[in-house]
């Protein structure tokens, strides 16, 4: 079962570049991090203070011999910092130089948790929490640095390794929480209160987004005025939508998706008009009914394979736009024989998307080459005519 995936699997994403864009300010990362380093700083500090308490000063002369190393250890890491945080002028493209803010916060911490990885008898459970928090500000640090070949600028490098770091912050911040809690009652009573208020206002804040960001997502509506569903599709029976050529009006398009969820079986494919730009109303049919198309977003599927040629997805967006602009009959039948399309869509973004002559093969060749089985205001389906198509061909 598993030999396919093996035989078969490559990585599309394999090389990486130094990311020459713009960098996360410092307000931005603590906004993201913020809380997770509040609770994980608090306890690095108390275990840092309580493992000088422990250790008499005869305990150090042991680390004598090693003095040298410890100081170069530290001037690396204050001008590797250094080096990477201070703008300069003319270093534009480069890492050095180019003002990597996050480098004053992240270096320092990563430093910092290795450090006491090193403190004698520390359990496991810390060890492996000290771990994750230089790993987590390791990969915060490197997205700032470098960047996946092919990436659109550097969004889904920074999403995905945030997503990993957000998850090892997560557990680090519990665990350090735990272990501060703990802790708490050995804290000065000014520290204590001062700690305890601010956590409480941290979490407030951060607490308050699922209430703030649902209400922002609830209202961000396309028809504010359609009805409170659990239908997404609701809001078409009353919304227009802005194409480059007119408006279109989204309740033809929302009763032809109902036919086509009620009245077709299995999963045939169908063609419809394809963009070639995101985000906006093209593949409607395929999205809204789950049938397969000829070809979706230009982008998500060149993404989606990424260790294919990108021309393989372009060129069946070309042929898509061949089959509705062609006066060419035979050249139709090859393209619905080449993909066996069973369904073609055409409604007003097929008719805005393709205008001209092309369009008239549909009506002349009804009964023909397809049927039409579905028809309201200017949107049409027609069902391919399987053997009798091949008959038409032939003179049959």
């Amino acid at each position: 079962l598993y030999q396919p995936y093996a035989q078969w699997y490559a990585l599309g994403y394999n090389a990486v570049d130094i990311w020459q864009g713009t960098r996360t300010p410092l307000h931005a990362y603590f906004l993201h991090w913020g809380l997770f380093l509040f609770l994980i700083v608090p306890w690095m500090t108390w275990e840092t203070i309580d493992w000088m308490a422990s250790t008499p000063v005869s305990a150090l002369q042991k680390f004598k011999p090693y003095r040298e190393v410890a100081w170069l250890l530290v001037l690396v890491l204050l001008l590797v910092t250094a080096a990477l945080g201070i703008k300069l002028p003319g270093t534009e493209g480069l890492v050095l130089g180019n003002g990597v803010n996050v480098a004053w916060v992240v270096i320092p911490l990563g430093a910092w948790s290795a450090v006491l990885l090193l403190r004698p008898g520390i359990t496991d459970a810390k060890k492996f929490v000290l771990f994750l928090v230089g790993s987590g500000l390791v990969l915060t640090l490197m997205v700032e640095v470098i960047v996946l070949r092919g990436d659109i600028g550097r969004m889904n490098t920074v999403f995905k390794f945030y997503l990993q770091v957000w998850t090892i912050f997560a557990v680090s911040g519990a665990a350090a929480l735990g272990w501060v809690l703990t802790a708490l009652p050995r804290w000065s009573g000014s520290w204590r209160s001062v700690w305890q208020v601010v956590f409480v206002m941290l979490i407030t804040g951060t607490a308050l987004y699922p209430l703030v960001a649902s209400r922002a997502k609830i209202e961000d509506r396309i028809v504010p005025d359609a009805p409170k569903s659990l239908d997404g599709m609701e809001f078409m029976k009353s919304a227009s939508y802005l194409e480059t050529w007119g408006i279109m009006d989204l309740g033809q398009d929302y009763d032809a998706i109902r036919w086509l969820q009620e009245n077709v079986a299995g999963s045939p494919v169908i063609v419809e008009a394809n963009l070639r730009n995101l985000y906006r109303w093209g593949s409607r049919m395929s999205i809204y009914t789950g049938l397969p198309g000829v070809v979706g977003w230009e982008w998500h599927q060149q993404q989606q394979r990424a260790i294919l040629p990108g021309s393989w997805v372009t060129e069946r967006i070309f042929e898509v736009d061949n089959f509705y602009q062609t006066t060419d009959v035979s050249a139709a039948y090859d393209f619905l024989n080449k993909y066996d399309i069973r369904y073609i869509i055409v409604g007003q973004q097929e008719r805005g998307h393709y205008p001209g002559e092309g369009l008239e093969k549909f009506t002349k060749q009804e009964g023909i080459l397809w049927q039409e089985r579905y028809r309201s205001g200017e949107t049409v389906i027609y069902e391919v005519i399987g053997d009798q198509v091949q008959d038409t061909r032939s003179g049959g």
